[in-house]
């Protein structure tokens, strides 16, 4: 669900235009950002959930530190408290709240598609049960949902930046690029495999 952490990006950059789109994309993509030299490092994977399935949704994850629940609200703790420090004064007061919400949204959004692959503590400790809803297993409603998602993001910020902007050549621009962005990365998870 690449495409559809990154449509939150857009939303969360209509309401607080104050924090900057960059924070806002790899807030939304922190957990898979940390999952990649983890899984480099054999310590998460994923694999085809079933012998020879391929596409979209695909996978199933062994994310057992950077997809739980516990990981990630430690990791929004950590974005939430590190901005509040050291960025309050330039991104708004409520800053810390608002990038550690937009770190939580992608565990969120992932228990919504992920089939249950995602533990409740970091390591899979207790032998709880996996968490996941499988939205995955229905490709073509996975794809609305996070159509959806595009969609939101590309709207609500290409309106809030045309609206706001003094400079509106650059205005389009930007909107533009962000949606190409955006759907981008919605063709690419749905045709990656």
């Amino acid at each position: 669900m690449l495409a559809g952490h990154f449509g939150v990006a857009g939303i969360v950059k209509a309401w607080r235009p104050a924090l900057p789109m960059g924070a806002l994309l790899v807030a939304t993509q922190l957990p898979d950002l940390l999952f990649a030299p983890l899984a480099v490092a054999g310590i998460e994977t994923g694999a085809p959930a079933e012998e020879g399935l391929s596409g979209y949704g695909s996978l199933l994850i062994s994310a057992p530190y950077t997809h739980s629940l516990v990981g990630n609200l430690v990791f929004a703790l950590l974005v939430g408290v590190l901005v509040h420090v050291f960025l309050r004064e330039r991104w708004g007061r409520d800053a810390g709240l608002v990038l550690g919400g937009v770190v939580f949204s992608h565990w969120v959004l992932d228990l919504l598609v992920h089939r249950p692959d995602m533990p409740f503590l970091p390591g899979g400790a207790g032998d709880l049960p996996l968490l996941g809803l499988g939205l995955w297993e229905s490709p073509v409603a996975a794809a609305v949902v996070e159509g959806g998602l595009v969609v939101a993001g590309t709207a609500l910020y290409a309106w809030r930046t045309l609206r706001d902007s003094p400079d509106r050549t650059r205005a389009w621009l930007y909107s533009v690029g962000i949606g190409l962005l955006l759907v981008g990365s919605f063709v690419y998870d749905l045709t990656a495999s």
